[in-house]
């Protein structure tokens, strides 16, 4: 009877030990997950209106976020974005969350959710992301300090009898801003190559492996080192007398900006030439479509394919 109360003593000893061990490694409690889940909501609420102030209160001043498309960027950079407002060609998104988890450690919690983004009207689109964001508290208020965004892969589809299963991807969705960030670097581009002759900036605007195909040339460089040994010519020439000048202008309601998944954007639009003498108007002498493959490339916008076609002398 002794050994047995013994072995009894030692196995309740050992099960409280176990208790303690995994009440140590469990999740925090959340004590402050209904006001975390209202904050979460009215961030969602906010975004999906553009809403500069309610970004300003959501995120912190040190933030670090890092998007899904593998880009890291801060509160400022943001903020920027937001106040631009919505590309007028880019639909409404409607942002919610689904899943929501969270743990909390103190002043510190990680809010852990399937975010959900209907984009479009009647028969909107879905885009579905895995969300983690740590939030900090201080002087009473919570803010976001970190967060990580990731694209949901598209759900396997059922098998349809007497056929292959039908898999389909949505198309890449532009995030707010971009149109805007591709018209800033087409305008900074091509005012170094006309304009001002900028070798050096042409040159930091061109991917290694730039491509160029012109209809009246055909492809006319293989890579961004042979379209700036070209610029520089160009550039050599005007400035000799051999070569009139020019300049480029394009026709703001024709471009458009497309995303690409994991590599950057595509724009398309129509522009005009104009030969450039002193004391004298500008003179209109062709029009042209243009097509350019961007890539975002160390923080910046590059140009690594460029279609130039449909020229058209003017009478």
């Amino acid at each position: 009877m002794t050994r047995f109360v013994a072995w009894t003593m030692l196995a309740l000893q050992l099960g409280a030990a176990g208790a303690a061990r995994a009440a140590e490694q469990a999740p925090a409690a959340a004590p402050a997950a209904a006001e975390l889940t209202a904050l979460l909501e009215y961030f969602l609420d906010g975004a999906s209106r553009n809403d500069v102030a309610v970004h300003d209160r959501f995120w912190a001043e040190d933030l670090i976020y890092t998007r899904s498309a593998g880009v890291r960027t801060d509160k400022a950079e943001i903020l920027a974005d937001v106040k631009k407002g919505p590309d007028p060609s880019e639909p409404p998104t409607q942002y919610t969350a689904e899943d929501i988890r969270i743990q909390q450690y103190g002043d510190t919690a990680v809010i852990a959710f399937r975010l959900v983004g209907k984009v479009g009207g009647e028969q909107p689109e879905t885009l579905e992301f895995l969300n983690t964001g740590t939030f900090l508290r201080r002087n009473g208020e919570w803010r976001a300090i970190a967060w990580q965004a990731t694209r949901q892969a598209a759900p396997e589809r059922t098998r349809v009898a007497g056929g292959a299963p039908v898999n389909l991807t949505p198309g890449a969705v532009a995030r707010p801003g971009l149109a805007d960030e591709i018209r800033a670097a087409d305008a900074a581009f091509f005012k170094a190559f006309f304009d001002t002759c900028d070798v050096e900036a042409v040159r930091a605007a061109l991917t290694d492996d730039f491509e160029m195909f012109h209809d009246k040339g055909g492809r006319v460089a293989t890579s961004g080192a042979e379209f700036a040994k070209s610029t520089e010519d160009k550039c050599r020439r005007q400035a000799e007398g051999s070569d009139f000048q020019s300049t480029r202008r394009l026709l703001p309601e024709t471009m458009k900006v497309f995303a690409i998944n994991n590599y950057g954007a595509i724009s398309t639009g129509t522009h005009e030439f104009f030969a450039v003498k002193s004391g004298e108007p500008d003179r209109l002498t062709e029009t042209g479509q243009f097509t350019i493959v961007w890539k975002e490339e160390g923080g910046r916008w590059k140009l690594a394919r460029a279609l130039s076609f449909d020229h058209v002398l003017a009478p």
